[in-house]
């Protein structure tokens, strides 16, 4: 009798000692259970199918609430593409064409700020000595857009609009002695190429990561299902043209920031219309 209960006691504390570890962290289990994925691949396509084609590059602004999923300090999307970079997981293109590639040494030096501040030399005021500051590059805090090319289809043999992204670039501010020079590609990641999962295409690396959820922790998804399920939000800042200029380098929008945002929405628009348009025929 005393064996049977030493053997239930026993039965007791190992499944309380089971659940327990079970709920200790079952987000940490959630995610690492996708580490095993690879993308969907894209629906076949015959060049002779396609009906309407248009090339646009698009601004992920991260600082926008909807798109503040992507910067969660335990999983940020900048800290990702760059600890990938860093691992040599990632291949860093120096343009849109993915033709010509950066060394991670290279990439990585970007973004690192060198200051040079002139104090008094307290042993000797009249003299002046000068301090160089270094401020290393912070993917976390520098990084707060993602430059995205994409191409915009009506394949009529299935009679659907599809969008493929081709590129995505992490755009950080470039300073130099403090003087901030503007926006800055970091350099352009190949997002899936000819619709083959390859292991350094920054699609495959999307699938395996989590994104936060804000409705349910329970019920997180990959990066991959949040960029093909184009739940972010963003905005045109340009379509293939004969110039092949980018909205604000249009003469009439140089100095007319109003109207390079009214332009980006009413190419928006117009993509829609297009859409409906081939639909409706």
């Amino acid at each position: 009798m005393k064996f049977k209960a030493i053997v239930f006691c026993s039965g007791i504390l190992l499944a309380h000692n089971f659940v327990a570890k079970a709920q200790q962290n079952p987000i940490n289990n959630v995610c690492n259970s996708i580490e095993q994925n690879v993308p969907t691949p894209w629906g076949p396509l015959r060049e002779g199918d396609v009906n309407f084609s248009k090339r646009v590059v698009r601004i992920i602004d991260l600082r926008e609430k909807q798109n503040q999923v992507l910067m969660y300090p335990k999983n940020a999307l900048p800290s990702l593409l760059y600890d990938a970079i860093k691992t040599r997981k990632l291949v860093p293109f120096k343009n849109d064409s993915c033709t010509s590639v950066y060394s991670p040494e290279k990439v990585l030096s970007f973004g690192t700020d060198t200051q040079y501040v002139e104090n008094p030399d307290i042993n000797n005021p009249d003299n002046v000595k000068t301090d160089t500051i270094i401020t290393p590059f912070d993917p976390l805090r520098q990084i707060y857009k993602l430059r995205i090319v994409e191409d915009w289809y009506y394949d009529k043999k299935h009679s659907s609009f599809s969008i493929k992204i081709l590129s995505i670039a992490p755009v950080y501010k470039m300073k130099i002695a403090g003087v901030d020079l503007g926006d800055q590609d970091l350099c352009v990641f190949r997002y899936y190429y000819n619709n083959v999962a390859k292991p350094k295409d920054v699609r495959n690396l999307l699938a395996k990561k989590c994104i936060f959820n804000r409705q349910n922790d329970a019920a997180l998804m990959s990066f991959d299902a949040f960029f093909e399920g184009r739940y972010f939000s963003s905005y045109v800042i340009k379509v293939s043209n004969q110039f092949d200029f980018y909205i604000k380098d249009q003469a009439e929008y140089r100095d007319n920031g109003v109207g390079a945002i009214l332009e980006n929405q009413l190419l928006q628009d117009e993509l829609m219309k297009r859409e409906h348009d081939e639909y409706d025929n």
